[in-house]
């Protein structure tokens, strides 16, 4: 009876029954079994209403048409689901005006390539792992390297090629605050872990609060507060916060951790030492999962959609003319893709449309038209510049005696010129790759000078500069906002301003495919129809 009361608590005449019964268990035996037939003839109608439902939905339109704006991680791996979730029913086109993988990039040095976005990927992943499984991709060979933190005037902490040694000198600096910095990243990715169980089994959340509150209530209350904060409230000391974790959310976010809680611990658990990437480089999940979608890729620049009273969508769009993001002399800002004027817009209508790609105003010049509400999308994306170099490092200018073996600089010091140093391996590293050489990668949050560059390096074969506006600026208390913005019409990378990273946007794409799902069967129970015959 409680069963019945969860899954058919929406149909009033069964949720009187089952409380009857709930409420008053002295009745006779025959008015139980008249009761429980009752619950059942119930079930079966509400089962045939919404088959009826689906069939109704089928003969008015064979199969939905669906729009995915957006061609990287977040945008493939939706069309991937939708794939799953429909198979053959549904006709996909996923709108790119650039390179599919977004900011999921490599470029060309010294005859290899080297990632420039999207670079690392915790091995707890579930998606990613399981997308290097399905595709027969690999792993690639792990680059090794000693790390320094760096203040600007000395190094406050180098490890050790002994991982005993490093854990040694991590105690001895940051004392106990080691170990329990580590155990609240563990017991935070375990919650976490939960999106998993609840994808498979079909719940889908039409706002990222919601999202985050199924995994753990306290991932929304993380968002309403500082790193900072939340850490010393939890009794870390200022010492470990200044430095470890402003370390980490300088490298990974180009910020400090005034950032809200919760993108705070994803910063911190990308600390991990296990830390894995893709042979051949990251976007190549991406266009594997535009390939097995079997989707149509369309290279063109979306400039509206709008909205009609039948509650279909029309997506205007235009060929581009796409500016180069490499080799700014003067590290100008990435530029949004401008329509090319020689050709006439054209446009599509759509059952379906899921925005895979940033609207905020310093990130997009789509136009929604016709929607009955002002959509608002506040925030702006920070700006990191990632300076490819291919040279030899001039080893005094970061203090480093000549003899020094540091790998990778990161920073604890936000006033510095740059937010991490770091020596590259290309991206089809193997154990028998031959020797490859010096590409050093620096992420800064303003484009470094000749001048700067001449002082870091005592020469360059190369240098190649990629302008991102690469991740949200992030609060101490985040605004979040919602995937749904009207039925049928799905913002994916709303859940960025949750955290930005590889596998968020992979969850973010899982659950609007869900969401998409449910609304053209008009099911809210679709994708979930054999966990319920499990259960009864």
């Amino acid at each position: 009876k409680i069963l019945l009361y969860n899954y058919l608590g929406q149909s009033g005449s069964i949720l009187r029954v089952t409380s009857v019964a709930l409420t008053n268990p002295t009745r006779n035996s025959h008015n139980m079994l008249h009761i429980g037939k009752l619950c059942l003839l119930g079930l079966l109608t509400q089962v045939r209403t919404s088959s009826s439902l689906r069939e109704v939905r089928s003969a008015d339109v064979a199969s939905p048409r669906i729009a995915i704006i957006g061609g990287g991680i977040g945008g493939t791996s939706t069309a991937y689901f939708l794939k799953e979730l429909f198979g053959d029913n549904a006709s996909i086109d996923v709108y790119e005006s650039e390179k599919i993988g977004g900011r999921l990039a490599t470029i060309p040095i010294a005859g290899d390539d080297y990632e420039v976005g999207g670079t690392v990927i915790h091995p707890k992943n579930q998606y990613m792992m399981d997308f290097v499984s399905k595709f027969g991709l690999q792993k690639r060979q792990s680059c090794t390297g000693s790390m320094g933190l760096f203040n600007g005037k000395e190094y406050v902490f180098q490890d050790s090629s002994w991982e005993i040694i490093t854990l040694a000198k991590l105690i001895l600096r940051y004392g106990w605050d080691v170990y329990r910095l580590h155990e609240l990243t563990e017991e935070m990715l375990t919650k976490f872990n939960r999106i998993y169980t609840l994808q498979s089994e079909g719940h889908a959340y039409h706002d990222v609060a919601s999202l985050l509150y199924a995994m753990d209530p306290k991932f929304v209350e993380m968002t309403k507060k500082s790193s900072a904060v939340w850490l010393k409230e939890l009794g870390f000391s200022d010492l470990i916060i200044n430095e470890l974790v402003t370390a980490v959310t300088q490298c990974n976010y180009g910020q400090t951790p005034n950032v809200h809680a919760f993108v705070g611990s994803v910063s911190v658990a990308a600390a991990d030492q296990n830390l894995w990437s893709v042979f051949g480089g990251n976007k190549r999940v991406a266009e594997e999962l535009l390939k097995h979608s079997r989707a149509s890729y369309l290279r063109r620049l979306v400039t509206s959609v709008a909205l009609h009273s039948q509650g279909h969508f029309t997506v205007t769009s235009t060929e581009t003319d796409t500016p180069v993001k490499r080799l700014f002399s003067e590290g100008s800002p990435t530029e949004i893709p401008e329509m090319n004027s020689s050709y006439d817009p054209r446009t599509q209508d759509y059952d379906v449309v899921v925005i895979a790609t940033p609207l905020n105003k310093d990130k997009s010049n789509i136009k929604l038209v016709n929607f009955t509400k002002d959509f608002d999308f506040p925030g702006h994306f920070e700006r990191i510049i990632c300076t490819m170099v291919q040279g030899e490092v001039n080893p005094e200018s970061l203090l480093l005696m000549p003899d020094d073996h540091i790998d990778e600089i990161l920073v604890t010091n936000p006033g510095l010129a740059f937010n991490s140093f770091g020596k590259q391996c290309p991206a089809s590293l193997s154990v028998n790759s031959q020797d490859y050489p010096d590409v050093w990668k620096i992420f800064s949050s303003a484009p470094l000078g000749e001048d700067q560059l001449k002082i870091f390096f005592k020469e360059r074969n190369s240098t190649d500069v990629i302008d991102w506006l690469a991740y949200p600026h992030y609060n101490s208390d985040q605004q979040l906002g919602n995937f749904e913005l009207v039925p049928g019409f799905y913002y994916l990378n709303a859940i960025e301003w949750a955290g930005s990273a590889i596998e968020m946007s992979i969850i973010g794409g899982k659950n609007v495919a869900l969401l998409a799902y449910k609304y053209w069967l008009q099911d809210p129970n679709a994708a979930m129809n054999s966990l319920l015959k499990d259960e009864l």
